[in-house]
């Protein structure tokens, strides 16, 4: 079966799934739900700036003390590694000569020996993928669904469901050991390694689909069923290429994730989060205690250790 034949079966499945509902409650249609939140842009004096200064002057001492191809010439941080980190591929893109509609997913690890992050960036990235299709899911979730036992009988599945990186190709890879000196004197060297991975615009809109249909799979209640069985067409639209964030924003959602590890959300405060419409709650909201590593690493390459 080629690769468009599959896509139309996942796709089919999803759609019979709601159809096949059709005892229960009439689905929600798609104008009846916000297609995606609303993201509040931050202003020069807002409180993720003043995160963000805040953050400037507490951070413990950091240092790239060396990198993949540093022999060579490299750079201890090239152009694209940044950019692509926040959302923005257009540097890399370019630099790799690589299609414009290709999908590009960056993965990190963070570890104290190098094989050990190269071999945990491969397993990061796919649990990367699956989180950040669970955080589509759930936000709409949260906005549609009536109640917190529905909203949690969702967040439940999705939180389960994993992710194949099956027809993805990896393109490019990166790494950098950093020591940290924190203010007693204290130094800890790790490495931090870099994936970036690339599929066609079809073989994401499989994997989205596959990961619905096992959600679904593990739902019992007919009308979350089919709400999210409805959901493909926003979804695959809204994950398949990476929203940009400003420095702002992202220190922001750092944070927030940070402060989520101390202190975990309960179902109501995910809920509220989710439906909150702000990137950084949302961010905060999907953490679990399996992304302390990767909030770690994306805290080092912004400087906030």
């Amino acid at each position: 079966m080629n690769k468009k034949k599959m896509l139309v079966a996942f796709v089919a499945a999803i759609a019979a799934l709601a159809l096949g509902c059709a005892s229960g409650p009439a689905p929600v249609t798609s104008s009846a739900q916000p297609a995606q939140p609303t993201f509040v842009q931050n202003a020069p004096n807002s409180q993720a700036a003043i995160a963000s200064e805040e953050a400037r002057k507490t951070a413990d001492s950091q240092r790239v003390i060396d990198w993949a191809n540093r022999g060579l010439g490299e750079d201890a941080s090239p152009a694209w590694l940044l950019p692509a980190l926040r959302g923005n591929f257009r540097v890399f893109k370019q630099d790799w000569q690589i299609r414009d509609d290709k999908v590009l997913k960056v993965g990190v690890s963070r570890a104290p020996a190098l094989n050990a992050a190269m071999v945990i960036a491969d397993v990061q990235y796919a649990a990367r993928l699956a989180n950040q299709l669970k955080q589509a899911v759930t936000t709409r979730a949260a906005i549609t669904l009536g109640s917190d036992d529905q909203f949690s009988v969702v967040n439940d599945a999705a939180t389960k469901t994993t992710v194949s990186i099956a027809g993805q190709e990896r393109l490019a890879d990166f790494w950098q050991q950093i020591e940290t000196t924190d203010s007693d004197g204290r130094k800890v060297r790790v490495y931090q390694y870099y994936v970036v991975y690339a599929c066609d615009p079809d073989v994401w809109s499989k994997l989205t689909a596959k990961y619905l249909l096992d959600v679904t799979g593990n739902i019992q209640d007919q009308r979350a069923k089919q709400v999210i069985a409805g959901m493909f067409n926003e979804i695959d639209a809204e994950t398949r290429y990476e929203r940009e964030r400003s420095e702002e924003e992202f220190v922001a959602e750092i944070r927030a994730q940070q402060a989520a590890l101390q202190s975990p959300l309960s179902p109501a405060d995910q809920r509220a989060a989710y439906r909150s419409g702000d990137p950084a709650q949302i961010a905060a909201a999907g953490v679990t205690r399996d992304d302390t590593d990767y909030i770690a690493a994306l805290a080092a390459i912004a400087g906030l250790e």
